[in-house]
């Protein structure tokens, strides 16, 4: 039988506070938390030399000025690009691995 007595309504992060910084990036997760989140949504995938990264899409054309697929990028060259999706006030953002982002949580 469905509860319908809810305690608290959730607020979500997806991909941090996307719509006003560069999605998945530490600054957008930090500014979700000075909002007020409850939980942080974010994807991972993993680069050519296994280390884990935080990023919606499987490539990188999306949010970054470089083009091709996570998985076959090194860190290096992931952490080369720009990861300001076409904001401005966000270049030379970059991307996060998941332990910069558990680094952050903590």
């Amino acid at each position: 039988m469905w509860d319908q007595t809810v305690e608290k309504v959730g607020v979500t992060g997806h991909r941090g506070c996307r719509q006003y910084m560069a999605e998945n990036t530490l600054d957008s997760f930090r500014e979700a938390f000075r909002l007020g989140v409850d939980v942080l949504e974010f994807d991972i995938h993993m680069t050519r030399d296994n280390v884990l990264i935080v990023m919606h899409d499987d490539m990188v054309d999306r949010t970054t000025d470089g083009s091709g697929f996570v998985r076959d990028l090194t860190l290096q060259q992931l952490k080369a690009l720009d990861a300001c999706n076409g904001m401005t006030d966000y270049q030379g953002a970059k991307i996060p691995t998941l332990e910069e982002v558990f680094d952050l949580i903590r």
